[in-house]
């Protein structure tokens, strides 16, 4: 491993890395990128090189060997980059600069190969400002605030590599995405904080394929998708085995699921655990999409743990999905994008018809905590879509400490659409005022669980399930079926 220090190899580190500017005189900044990309151009995997940034560094972009095997690693703040004005690229990739045309290869020729991959990049504790102007004074000067026609201008832009690390990163003011990661594998990314305003400005952006991603304790506040995983860009392809865990937001999304692209193109995202995490979103936490026409269970194994959401919605759903489970998640409705309805999950958009297939939603010990009279749903299911099972093991909705709110009307408000089966084993129905409106029991298969009767609800015999005892609709008395039969329970 060779270690090179910026201030030896003749890097004037002379920018404030909040203005640009020369930090002594206030007047122009030294370019240091020229000196950074002859340094480091000799990396290898038989030498790897590691760039110590002990400095604010003015860059007109880093474009460091394709392959990997170099880092970077700062002094904390104070340390780090500022692009240049004009610089019309990304701040920090991997090739030359030319590298990312075009951005989405595998729309521009469907089926193209997927290159092979480098290995071992690592960035880690230090600044990076993108310099977001308006389109003619920042780093982008092609017209257009995130970049030109071929591509956006990205702060760091990683493609075709395995083993990234992405350490104490502190990203702001990027023309587009903070990150974008595109054909990756075994991507660590921790402790970052990522800040900018505007269209486009997505925290961490991976393009298909990608896998093995863990991402934690970071911060991320955006006016688009927190973490996107997009598998039609870039190369296309699935993306799988993704944590999240320990992070705040303040985004449009926490995370959006992109399995549908142009030309039929269509992939899987398999194996998303969510844990420990809180925030703000202005559309919903989870964005499953887009668009009817997606694969069987596009989605699969979503597994959300004790989170705590300010949102419309949880669970935006406009994709099919296999398995999404919601643990110990309380949802807080937020007076923005209203759409459809306050909901924990729910049909996407009411302007265009998306018709969607769900396997499972499972909610356990998940609350809507209303401060408004909302009136909130734990689903709204429109447009024909079917979901084959909604278990609920522990909801309630709640009001705000020293609030009451009229009962919300129905727990699934079903404009059209079926859900086949809907297993209630634990549910606190003292806000709640009926299973689902009585006109919308024909759009459900089968009532069952031990928690049907402790709603107090009334249930078609029909629909009820043999050994969940229930109050019947028709006699207005506990009840229970066995073979088939209705008897009084007990």
């Amino acid at each position: 491993m060779t270690f090179i220090k910026a201030s030896e190899i003749g890097c004037a580190l002379d920018c404030d890395l909040s203005t640009g500017r020369n930090k002594v005189t206030g007047g122009a900044a030294t370019d240091d990128a020229p000196l950074i990309n002859a340094a480091m151009a000799g990396a290898s995997a038989s030498n790897p090189i590691t760039l110590i940034i002990d400095g604010g560094a003015l860059i007109s972009g880093l474009f460091l060997p394709a392959g990997g095997y170099w880092s970077i690693t700062g002094q904390g703040c104070g340390t780090g980059f500022f692009i240049k004005a004009g610089t019309n690229n990304d701040g920090i990739h991997n090739g030359g600069p030319t590298a990312g045309l075009p951005s989405d290869p595998g729309l521009v020729t469907p089926g193209i190969p997927v290159p092979g991959r480098g290995s071992n990049v690592t960035l880690s504790n230090f600044e990076l400002n993108g310099n977001r102007g308006n389109g003619h004074n920042g780093n982008s000067t092609t017209g257009m605030v995130q970049g030109g026609a071929a591509a956006w201008y990205v702060g760091i832009n990683l493609m075709n590599l395995n083993n990234i690390t992405l350490e104490n990163l502190g990203i702001v003011n990027t023309s587009a995405y903070h990150i974008r990661l595109s054909n990756v594998g075994n991507v660590t990314v921790s402790g970052c904080t990522m800040y900018t305003n505007g269209p486009s400005t997505d925290g961490v952006h991976f393009d298909g394929p990608a896998n093995d991603i863990a991402i934690s304790n970071c911060s991320i506040t955006c006016d688009d998708d927190a973490i996107a995983l997009n598998c039609p860009e870039g190369y296309t392809g699935n993306i799988s085995r993704v944590t999240v865990t320990g992070c705040t937001f303040n985004s449009l999304t926490m995370l959006r699921f992109y399995t549908l692209g142009l030309s039929s193109q269509r992939f899987n995202i398999n194996s998303v655990t969510v844990s420990d995490c809180n925030g703000t979103f202005t559309r919903a936490a989870f964005t499953i999409g887009e668009g009817s026409g997606s694969n069987p269970h596009s989605v699969d194994g979503l597994s959300v743990s004790n989170c705590k959401i300010v949102a419309p919605v949880v669970l935006e759903l406009e994709a099919n999905f296999g398995v999404a489970t919601f643990s110990n998640v309380a949802l807080t409705p937020l007076n923005s994008n209203q759409d459809v309805g306050y909901a924990f999950a729910r049909t996407a958009s009411r302007y265009f018809p998306i018709v969607y297939s769900g396997v499972s939603l499972v909610l356990e010990n998940c609350v809507i905590q209303r401060n408004k009279n909302h009136a909130v749903a734990a689903l709204i299911l429109e447009d024909g879509s079917t979901i084959e099972n909604i278990e609920f093991n522990g909801f309630s909705v709640q009001d705000a400490p020293g609030s009451s709110y009229a009962a919300v009307p129905e727990l699934l408000s079903i404009a059209s659409g079926t859900i086949k089966r809907v297993v209630i084993d634990a549910l606190d129905s003292a806000r709640i005022t009926a299973p689902v409106a009585a006109s919308r029991f024909s759009s459900v298969g089968s009532f069952s669980g031990a928690g049907v009767l402790a709603t107090g609800w009334q249930f078609p015999d029909s629909l009820m399930l043999n050994w969940s005892p229930y109050i019947s609709a028709n006699t207005h008395r506990a009840s229970i079926k066995v073979g088939g039969v209705v008897r009084p329970y007990p």
